[in-house]
């Protein structure tokens, strides 16, 4: 099960999970301030980052990405339009183009659960896109940028 929920610190996270941190606490993964997504989720909008932040592509999924007020208003942007699409599709085939197709990053597993149930994910892909957007605005525009550390 695609668990899709942006979450905060909490003990015994389970699985590979992205890290969302504010400047202060970029060197310090698993910060209380910081918001976690479980790679099978982020994976799904994955592909928008990698396009539109150059150095995510040198190992990004792995490492640590500073995001820029400026990079994130291309990500957002393109977010939104994404969370339109989710909310008015009817199959995870309709977002074919829309998502990331590294196929070593998803899990066939998971993408065949999105795939199969995706209408029980709809709702909670859509919203993990709405929180994920209104904490980084947030964010962002207290300290400039946001860091990404992968799994």
């Amino acid at each position: 099960m695609i668990n899709f929920n942006l979450q905060s610190l909490k003990k015994g996270m389970p699985g590979l999970t992205f890290e969302f941190a504010i400047p202060a606490t970029k060197d310090n993964a698993w910060s209380e301030t910081s918001k976690y997504l479980a790679e099978s989720a982020f994976c799904f909008i994955e592909g928008i980052i990698y396009n539109n932040v150059s150095k995510y592509q040198n190992y990004g999924h792995w490492g640590t990405t500073e995001v820029n007020k400026e990079q994130w208003l291309s990500i957002k942007s393109e977010l939104i339009k994404l969370k339109y699409k989710v909310d008015h599709s009817q199959n995870l085939n309709e977002l074919k183009h829309d998502l990331f197709d590294f196929k070593f990053i998803f899990d066939d597993d998971d993408f065949q659960e999105m795939t199969k149930n995706f209408s029980q994910y709809k709702l909670p892909f859509s919203q993990m896109i709405s929180d994920f957007t209104t904490w980084i605005d947030s964010n962002i525009q207290k300290y400039g940028s946001i860091y990404i550390l992968g799994i």
